[in-house]
């Protein structure tokens, strides 16, 4: 369905064989094991103070210290009302765990599913859930690119859009994505219908017929 690998994503307290910890941020293991084929571990306790470690690592750090960085430093939001709406539209990870795995296959085992893709790809994809009539997606303005690897897991019958936040694409995980690059997530179950409709849809790879031509 896309150009790249999908990524499942599972959330454990054991690190697997074959897997080794590195110090990619959420953003930057997405991209490489996507475009690298390479499984990646981080681990969720490691004190490293970002939006990854807030909202998916779901680390101790106080909700003041994300809403100052939003307002003071960011300048995402004017006022610390709009910054708490914010943070109570994202949520957090729900799954506590000592590790997050990366793995550049489709697992029907892992937590969550992630495609790198285009307006075109997605468009295709997006057209694959409307055969099962899935026409609500999630989209949250100004997500951090993080929110892909555990929106899924609060709105399991949706597909989550993300289009990778400015301070990933500019900063933290610069030239790891191209500029039309972004994000699409969702369970492994849902991904797995997707794959069937893809046989039977026009979205896929089944071909209209009984139509004019303009």
């Amino acid at each position: 369905m896309t150009n790249h690998r999908p990524v499942s994503i599972t959330f454990t307290q054991e690190l697997p064989s074959g897997f080794f910890c590195t110090d990619d941020l959420i953003p930057t293991a997405i991209a490489r094991t996507s475009k690298t084929n390479t499984p990646i571990a981080l681990n969720c306790r490691r004190r490293i103070f970002s939006a990854g470690g807030y909202f998916a690592h779901s680390q101790d750090f106080e909700r003041r210290l994300i809403i100052e960085t939003y307002i003071n430093n960011e300048h995402v939001f004017p006022d610390e009302e709009t910054a708490n709406i914010f943070l109570q539209l994202v949520g957090r990870n729900p799954k506590k765990s000592q590790y997050i795995l990366f793995m550049p296959k489709y697992d029907i085992k892992s937590d969550v599913v992630i495609l790198l893709v285009n307006a075109s790809k997605a468009s295709k994809i997006l057209g694959l859930s409307a055969y099962y009539g899935l026409f609500d997606v999630d989209v949250v303005p100004a997500a951090p690119t993080c929110a892909a690897i555990f929106r899924p897991l609060i709105e399991p019958n949706r597909i989550h859009i993300n289009f990778i936040d400015y301070f990933d694409r500019e900063y933290q995980a610069k030239g790891c994505f191209e500029e039309e690059e972004f994000l699409v997530s969702m369970r492994p179950a849902l991904y797995k219908k997707l794959c069937v409709a893809f046989t039977k849809s026009a979205h896929g790879n089944s071909k209209p017929n009984g139509l004019p031509i303009y």
